[in-house]
């Protein structure tokens, strides 16, 4: 996604997309079964939002919907170290990865599942509907912008 659009998500969601830090880690995920903080950097501090600007509208809402979570779990009092942060946001397989740290509420993930849904019917490019289209990898292209990707390469030359 290009820097411009990263940079309006940041600006309008800062609690979600804050800066690394320490999160509480569930006694049910460390080897001596006590709660922890651990470091919460991930993917998403070095390479930013891996996926195509015609996204970007599902990530916002995406977004969104995080940083309405992080309301409610301040209104019930939630130190900032069991907020969800962005861990990663990437296409794979022809559709949008989100993932956030620590675990969402049920509510959430089933938010990010649905939009993982639309995003195999939208397209990474342009943002108009899609399908799901082979090649050297799996992508979620509409007509127009898989017959620009094709004429694209076929102009390239070989080495």
């Amino acid at each position: 996604m290009k820097p411009a659009l990263q940079a309006e998500l940041l600006q309008r969601y800062p609690k979600f997309f804050r800066v690394a830090g320490k999160r509480l880690i569930d006694s049910a995920l460390v080897a001596d079964g006590a709660n922890g903080l651990v470091d919460n950097r991930g993917p998403f501090d070095e390479w930013g939002i891996e996926c195509g600007d015609g996204w970007f509208t599902i990530v916002d809402r995406l977004s969104l919907a995080c940083e309405r979570e992080i309301e409610l779990l301040i209104a019930q009092g939630e130190p900032q170290e069991c907020w969800p942060r962005v861990a990663q946001i990437k296409e794979k397989f022809g559709s949008l990865r989100f993932y956030v740290q620590p675990p969402a509420s049920a509510e959430l993930r089933a938010v990010i599942r649905q939009c993982e849904v639309d995003s195999g019917r939208t397209c990474e490019n342009c943002g108009a509907p899609g399908s799901p289209r082979m090649g050297r990898w799996r992508h979620t292209y509409c007509h127009i912008c898989e017959a620009k990707k094709h004429a694209g390469a076929a102009s390239r030359p070989v080495t």
